[in-house]
């Protein structure tokens, strides 16, 4: 019969006698070596091994250390003791808020949320959440994160609450369309600024003075820091991060968090050629279709469909041509299925090839190429 002791127990034995074999003076007068996980926040954190291995508690690796040292975390550089409190409000996009978050928090940062009041919101998709703190109560962050999805611009109590708070905070980092409650205080006027890409120019009609950009992942001003759209505000958090603890550390910090930082190159949504068929494919939206195809770079992209309609052939190749010629500004070539356009100095032709396989559906491809 095997006899189970409870983990106190099992500890308090491992201790015990660890801790006693650690204490003996070895033969050859050197000076013993016990071994620790590390931190974990278990009990185990206070055991002392006399051999290496695993912990039997957390599973984790085990180092080599001496008796007399506690096992804590030391000083690395890696962390940073700053207070960012993270703007919420009904439709809040998730990932605006929740990858900076984890990234701000890896870091050491104390992170909180903060709302008008602090009853239940719903962010997007569902989310329920309870913020930590209203606009009334919060601590002084040192950095303010305002996510985008729902945002109200008129709202001025959450408006007010950033500009009047920004003025006493080290940053104030917008992801998304959290540009916008930004521009409502303010805050971006007379700075260059970024936002998701489909919304850039209503930024830059809301900010007439802000410089609006568009194929960045985030921009910095210093104490304002702009990014693009959703996964960009990890980015910018990192970005972030690393005016306070370095590159370096912080690249040690994107890999335990198993994500690719490119800080000198990173991806950008916007410079990519997909923009110039999201047109297209806003024609289909009345349509039921199956995606086939949807591929391509910074400098062509093809994207491929199987549309079902009612519609007859020639009525529906007038819709799309309406589209592009009158919604996209495209010229089209010598009414052939081409057309082309320019885009800031850049000159770009399209394709529209199609094949009809029944009198209720077609195959469409785009093709978009810079010349």
């Amino acid at each position: 019969m095997k006899l189970k002791l409870p983990l106190v127990t099992v500890l308090f034995f491992a201790i015990s006698t660890t801790w006693a074999s650690a204490q003996q003076s070895p033969a050859n007068g050197k000076k013993p070596i016990t071994f620790l996980c590390p931190p974990c926040n278990l009990p185990c954190d206070t055991v002392h091994f006399d051999k290496p291995g695993f912990c039997p508690v957390c599973a984790m690796k085990l180092f080599a250390s001496y008796p007399e040292f506690a096992n804590r975390q030391g000083e690395h550089g890696d962390l940073c003791r700053k207070k960012v409190a993270v703007v919420l409000f009904p439709g809040v996009e998730i990932i605006d808020f929740s990858g900076p978050w984890e990234v701000f928090g890896a870091a050491g940062m104390e992170v909180f949320s903060v709302a008008a009041s602090d009853t239940m919101l719903t962010a997007s998709m569902g989310l329920t959440m309870k913020p930590d703190f209203t606009f009334v109560n919060a601590p002084q962050p040192d950095i303010i994160l305002v996510p985008g999805g729902g945002v109200d611009p008129s709202d001025t109590t959450v408006v007010n609450w950033i500009a009047r708070t920004s003025q006493k905070s080290a940053h104030t980092m917008s992801v998304c369309t959290g540009a916008f409650l930004l521009a409502a205080g303010g805050l971006l006027d007379n700075l260059t600024a970024t936002t998701n890409f489909p919304a850039i120019e209503a930024l830059r009609r809301q900010s007439p003075t802000t410089t609006v950009v568009d194929k960045v992942r985030f921009v910095d001003n210093g104490r304002i820091i702009t990014s693009a759209g959703l996964s960009s505000g990890i980015d910018a958090a990192f970005h972030l991060v690393s005016i306070y603890i370095g590159k370096a550390q912080t690249a040690k910090l994107a890999i335990e968090l198993e994500y690719d930082w490119r800080d000198a190159d990173p991806f950008v949504r916007s410079q990519l050629a997909d923009r110039y068929v999201q047109d297209f494919l806003n024609a289909l939206i009345p349509f039921d279709y199956e995606m086939t195809e949807y591929a391509g770079n910074r400098n062509t992209w093809s994207v491929s469909v199987k549309v079902k309609t009612d519609l007859e052939k020639e009525d529906f190749l007038q819709l799309l041509a309406a589209q592009f010629e009158q919604v996209s500004g495209w010229g089209q070539k010598r009414k052939s299925k081409k057309w082309q356009f320019s885009d800031s100095g850049e000159n770009w032709r399209s394709t529209l090839v199609y094949e009809q396989s029944s009198s209720t559906e077609y195959l469409l491809t785009l093709k978009i190429v810079k010349k």
